[in-house]
């Protein structure tokens, strides 16, 4: 099946870059705009981005406004690319590149570039793009490497490559730009990436492994103020569940899609997602519902130009029309054929023929439909050989990336081995001259029997925080981590997020069982939440089957994503024993508060919401806000 993925470009002015500052208030002035409000906006509102940029345009700018022109173009672009309205990037991005290069600016030069190789792709001019790419990667790279223009440049390059079909040269760059982020700490920029990894894990039929990068992107960032990029993911995810055959789980990420872009007010998103649900509509044979849909949104899809998209919702209102006995499916199909001829892709010809065989098969005319439904197998062999192919290029291309990093692994460990040879080299001949000394030797006795002591001491300490059971912190030292992590959170005003986790209706496996089951369960369960967690996070039984989770620099916001996780761990479990129940848990969540006088008080409310969960059927988290 023909679909279309909406793809996360960052297009936006970074304030690490190399020749940009932040400047403060008003919003924009004669000579520079307020860059780190524009960023807020554009992830939020990128219309109203557009209201209150396009009057700033000129065409001809003075010396002083030069660098308004440069950030005003470059935004409006990045806001229209948000907003997947290509067509007005192209002369926006053009005469900001004429200006950065009469001024010498190569910064907004390799962005602007950067820019043209986005407008490009989106006509289908696949070489243009690459050219522009090319380009700009090296002015990134050869003024500002390292830096967030080189990754945000890696990361549009990705982008370039995919959409036109390189999906070779996709990964590496994407993977030289997560690189570049994580060095720089860039969760923003880092959660733009591991949407894209997503995409190259989908486009290889590995849709689990997709959902799980979909989901980490998502953790990075606040959804609320970067509604436009959640939207486009919730979208994508919605997508990779249609395919993996879960409609209600599509229904319900599509619709969260929707929510998003309405908020951001977001045209063309929220069209991306309402195609979408009509899409599930016409599957459920709602074809009231799909029809309804699509007749709203078409209109929009024209009004941008948005070729694949139009393709797609003429040949779904052919299929609806068609099983409603309504006329006017035949104009829909001349439709979606004219625009064909445009960009005639083998998985857009075979969208068309299927779709015909299934209109001449609806409207009882057998002998068209067997027609379409012939010349359907024939694509669908020649699709069979491209895919072939391709997946050959795409695995040879994953291959090389994980050959490239076991070779740098082997370097490494090449050097520390060395390095290793030579201290031991030099110890050996310090242990020569102390050997040579009775008294030296003695001492060395000693100073080992105090180093062994200390170890054995530092070893028995390790073991009184740990559960003897599960090999996590016990009640004690999950406490003791808690209250300092709390005493944090109140200096640095930083959020701290605790869950408590609960195995549901764990007597049964005692009971029927026995307590060699209930052990093994609480061992199982120990393990895959840990699997779960961060290196800043901790994990500790808090007694009997129940555990504390605390989470410095998360928010409750996000556990509903990290639960969800968990429970796909659990599902895939399997007990010793025959005819075992599955294991599922609860989870009760709460945040921090500097009001929050003593961890009590914490651990109380996360208790209060882990019982809210039992109540509602178990399965499940809960919330608990301070009151």
């Amino acid at each position: 099946m023909w679909y279309v993925r909406r793809v996360i470009v960052v297009l936006v002015i970074s304030l690490l870059s190399f020749s940009q500052q932040a400047f403060s208030t008003p919003v924009f002035s004669n000579d520079a705009l307020d860059t780190e409000y524009y960023q807020t906006l554009m992830a939020k509102a990128p219309t109203e981005l557009i209201e209150q940029l396009t009057p700033l345009l000129s065409d001809a700018p003075s010396e002083d406004q030069l660098m308004l022109q440069l950030q005003t173009r470059y935004l409006l672009a990045s806001a229209y690319y948000h907003l997947s309205q290509r067509d007005n990037i192209a002369p926006l991005a053009e005469l900001g590149l004429q200006l950065a290069k009469e001024n010498d600016n190569a910064e907004y030069e390799s962005r602007f570039l950067g820019v043209l190789a986005v407008a490009a792709v989106g006509e289908g001019l696949a070489d243009k793009a690459t050219s522009y790419t090319k380009t700009s990667l090296y002015l990134a790279q050869t003024k500002a490497p390292d830096t967030a223009l080189h990754g945000e440049m890696l990361l549009l390059a990705a982008q370039v490559y995919y959409e036109s079909g390189a999906i070779q040269n996709a990964l590496k760059v994407m993977v030289k730009a997560n690189d570049v982020f994580t060095r720089l700490n860039d969760n923003k920029n880092r959660s733009e990436a591991l949407a894209s990894i997503a995409l190259m894990y989908d486009e290889l039929g590995q849709q689990q492994q997709a959902l799980d990068y979909h989901f980490r992107s998502l953790e990075l960032i606040d959804i609320n103020e970067n509604r436009v990029e959640a939207s486009i993911t919730y979208y994508n995810i919605a997508l990779t569940y249609r395919n993996m055959k879960k409609t209600q789980k599509a229904r319900e990420f599509a619709e969260l899609s929707l929510q998003l872009a309405n908020q951001a007010n977001d045209v063309v998103g929220a069209a991306f997602a309402r195609y979408e649900l009509a899409y599930i509509d016409e599957e459920a044979s709602k074809f009231d519902l799909a029809l309804a849909q699509v007749n709203d949104i078409i209109p929009i899809f024209e009004r941008h130009n948005i070729t694949s998209m139009l393709i797609l919702n003429h040949l779904l209102r052919a299929r609806v029309k068609a099983q409603l006995k309504i006329s006017g499916w035949e104009e829909d199909i001349a439709v979606a054929s004219s625009l064909l001829t445009k960009n005639p892709t083998l998985k857009r010809r075979i969208a068309l023929v299927r779709t015909q065989a299934q209109v001449y098969e609806s409207t009882d005319q057998p002998d068209l439909s067997i027609k379409y439904y012939k010349e359907l197998v024939k694509l669908n062999d020649e699709q069979l050989t491209a895919t072939q192919e391709q997946s050959t290029r795409r695995y040879q291309a994953m291959f090389e990336l994980t050959e490239a990093e076991a070779e740098n692994q082997l370097l490494s460990t090449q050097k520390k081995l060395a390095e290793s040879e030579l201290a031991a080299r030099e110890f050996r001949q310090w242990l020569l001259i102390i050997v040579s000394l009775l008294l030296l030797c003695l001492l060395a006795a000693v100073i080992t029997g105090l180093f062994l002591q200390i170890k054995t001491k530092k070893k028995f300490k390790e073991l009184a925080l740990l559960d003897e059971l599960t090999r996590t912190r016990n009640r004690r030292s999950i406490s003791v981590f808690a209250q300092k992590a709390m005493d944090t959170a109140r200096e640095k005003n930083s959020p701290l997020c605790f869950a408590m986790i609960d195995v549901d209706h764990f007597k049964q496996f005692n009971d029927r069982f026995g307590h060699d089951m209930g052990d093994e369960v609480l061992v199982l369960v120990a393990s895959e939440l840990s699997k779960e967690l961060r290196q800043t996070d901790a994990l500790g039984r808090w007694g009997g089957e129940e555990w504390l989770i605390v989470l410095p620099n998360s928010s409750s916001g996000v556990m509903n994503n990290v639960f969800e996780r968990i429970q796909a761990r659990l599902r895939s479990l399997k007990l010793s024993m025959e005819g075992a129940p599955p294991i599922s848990v609860s989870m009760g969540c709460t945040d921090f508060h500097p009001s929050d006088t003593s961890l009590e008080a914490v651990i109380k409310r996360a208790d209060e919401a882990l019982y809210s969960a039992k109540e509602l059927g178990r399965n499940r988290c809960e919330v608990k806000r301070l009151s």
